[in-house]
């Protein structure tokens, strides 16, 4: 029975000349669009966070705080 390690070696040669990075494009590719991923997320946190202190910062001067504000809004 032959040796099939001589043949896959030399697919392997073949196919690093046909896709010479090997891969390396998809793992930037990917890479990439993970980090835009993260830092689409960290700006949406920032801005809700501006927003949340934004909306406390208008019930304490006041004298309300949001849970104050909230059984008054039932009565």
């Amino acid at each position: 029975m032959p040796n099939p390690e001589p043949l896959q070696t030399l697919m392997m040669i073949a196919i690093t000349r046909i896709f010479p990075e090997g891969g390396q494009a998809t793992a930037r590719r990917n890479a990439w669009a993970a980090m835009s991923s993260n830092a689409t997320l960290a700006r949406d946190r920032r801005e809700a966070d501006a927003a949340l202190a934004a909306a406390v910062a208008h019930f304490e001067p006041a004298g309300l705080t949001p849970a104050a504000a909230r059984r008054a809004s039932t009565v």
